[in-house]
């Protein structure tokens, strides 16, 4: 699958996609195949586990009604767009199935990779657009930067960069954390 060539291409659903091999890590969008990288960076790992952790102590804590969720985990936006963000955040639990969430998300975080900040700053960007994801958020561990982004009126709108001590804010949960929380120091 993941040596499809342009003349060979089909437009793959989900019920393609259960039946991918388990070791075959993708995404749908528009219902082409974008292959996963192999497992993410040791960086990438805990960048994301530093903010799941920050994000569910908050949810926890607060008895709020959404959710925090990390990849991998599915989330099936239409039958021929299913993704794996880095973290997300939904609200609505009856889009919360046994094996994936059906439907948006209210908040996305991708953690951008040398491999992966194009297809994240525009596919993907442009697939929680269309589906009306309330804040998209980019994290940049290269550069220890957070870029956050707002639907509004169809489009996203660039609300703030944050770095250092600067705090950027998930208003879905009422949620503050200065950007230097998710970028700990290596060792």
């Amino acid at each position: 699958m993941s040596t499809q060539t342009a003349k060979e291409a089909i437009h793959y659903t989900y019920e393609d996609y259960k039946d991918f091999p388990d070791e075959f890590r993708c995404e749908l969008i528009d219902g082409r195949i974008y292959d996963m990288t192999p497992a993410q960076s040791m960086r990438h790992q805990e960048i994301a586990g530093e903010l799941y952790r920050i994000i569910g102590n908050h949810v926890k804590n607060m008895g709020h009604r959404c959710r925090v969720f990390i990849a991998p985990a599915d989330v099936i936006l239409a039958q021929d767009q299913v993704v794996q963000p880095d973290i997300f955040i939904v609200c609505d639990r009856s889009k919360i199935e046994k094996h994936a969430l059906v439907g948006a998300p209210d908040v996305v975080f991708e953690i951008l990779s040398p491999s992966t900040s194009k297809k994240d700053r525009t596919k993907k960007m442009d697939l929680y657009r269309r589906f009306e994801v309330s804040e998209y958020f980019l994290v940049d561990p290269e550069n220890e930067l957070v870029e956050e982004f707002m639907y509004s009126e169809g489009r996203y709108w660039v609300k703030g960069s944050y770095e250092g001590d600067e705090v950027f804010s998930i208003d879905t949960i009422s949620l503050g954390i200065a950007a230097k929380d998710l970028f700990l120091p290596i060792s």
